[in-house]
């Protein structure tokens, strides 16, 4: 449920904004307003930070493994009075629209099951979301797009980080999207059958001790199986696991840190690495297609208090699967209307969709479209 904690989900769609007034709400969702007010107001935050607008480059483009990007935010036309604000890139605004509109479903569900959020918790997210953004940046700085000033904002050697990026934009854009991340957390918690109060949280700790406790490991990656297992004999039968190492293509220490954290970064169980002894190796850990033998060196009990973050985690992947399901249903049997201007809303896919072509009753400035016509037979002015 990772995509729980991004800030936006941005799927496609089109919507035209600019600095008017209009009578009507951008949508309804189950009877709940989204006014075109606090939806401008969004945008123009958006647009008014590059920072933030490379954030969101990003985090389209690792989550779609490079096959996508979103479209700019700033549109080509201009407000009809000085001072306007400059109009926004209708693809754009609409997959800001869907994403609304699917955190709205969110906050519904959580308040259905009363699942609320206290000043702890909204730290806590504010945290999380500093430290995915910072992942994000510095992740997109490894591939292709590292260079490119869409992707970096110019921060090539230094990406950006969480703190930067929300620093950016209005203050009040930050907490709304905080309050979102610590919401949709707890309801991950709430539907894993744990909760999220503190108490919850403590007791999900006491009975599953054993996965957070602190540990190191030593580690050498392997190009093939049966060298990773040779490795392993050898480890297991007395040899040094520095000896063992030399014959590998990399070797090294993981940090110490809890248990589950490390079977995360592998895509590994707890399990599997629960069962290594102090001293001993475990079996090949199959990592995009290399192999790595890893030595438990030292296993230690983590304090709740250094491991309550980590557990928040654990628990929310815990109820990960009952959270997709339940929200998938709550889009399937949702009411929402959209301002026919910004497209439809389609239940089946739950997301806007955006007419190919609008008509001409809804430009909302139609003779600014339409290219002057001169009607002089001379080539000249007069």
């Amino acid at each position: 449920m990772k995509w729980l904690l991004a800030l936006l989900v941005l799927l496609g769609g089109g919507v035209a904004w600019a600095a008017f007034a209009v009578p009507t709400n951008a949508a309804v969702v189950n009877g709940s307003a989204i006014s075109q007010a606090s939806l401008n107001s969004d945008v123009n935050a958006i647009a008014g930070s590059s920072e933030y607008q490379c954030y969101l480059n990003s985090q389209a483009y690792l989550s779609s493994n490079g096959q996508s990007t979103l479209p700019p935010v700033a549109g080509a036309g201009k407000g009809q009075n000085e001072g306007d604000n400059p109009t926004a890139n209708s693809a754009f605004v609409a997959t800001y629209l869907d994403t609304v509109i699917g955190h709205e479903l969110v906050d519904q569900l959580a308040a259905k099951r009363n699942v609320t959020v206290n000043a702890a918790q909204l730290a806590d997210a504010r945290s999380s979301l500093e430290n995915q953004i910072s992942a994000a940046m510095q992740q997109v700085a490894q591939t292709a797009q590292g260079q490119n000033p869409q992707f970096s904002c110019g921060a090539v050697s230094r990406p950006l980080t969480g703190q930067q990026v929300l620093g950016s934009v209005p203050s009040w854009f930050a907490d709304q999207q905080v309050q979102f991340v610590a919401t949709a957390s707890a309801l991950q918690e709430d539907l894993a059958g744990v909760g999220s109060s503190e108490a919850n949280l403590q007791g999900y700790y006491e009975k599953h001790r054993a996965q957070f406790d602190t540990v190191c490991f030593n580690a050498a990656e392997y190009t093939d199986q049966a060298s990773a297992q040779a490795a392993q004999a050898a480890v297991n039968f007395g040899t040094p696991f520095s000896q063992v190492a030399g014959s590998s293509t990399q070797s090294g220490t993981i940090p110490c840190t809890e248990l589950v954290a490390v079977a995360g970064e592998l895509g590994t169980s707890v399990s599997t690495l629960d069962s290594i002894a102090v001293g001993k190796a475990s079996a090949p850990i199959n990592v995009n297609g290399n192999y790595i033998v890893l030595e438990l060196s030292q296993r230690a009990p983590t304090p709740y208090a250094t491991a309550k973050r980590i557990v928040s985690q654990a628990v929310q992947e815990v109820g990960a699967t009952a959270t997709q399901s339940a929200i998938t249903k709550a889009e399937r049997r949702a009411t929402v209307s959209v301002d026919p201007r910004y497209g439809t809303w389609v239940p089946v896919s739950a997301s806007v969709f955006t007419p190919f072509t609008p008509e001409k009753s809804d430009l909302l400035n139609a003779p600014a479209n339409q290219a002057t016509v001169s009607t002089s037979t001379s080539p000249f002015s007069g």
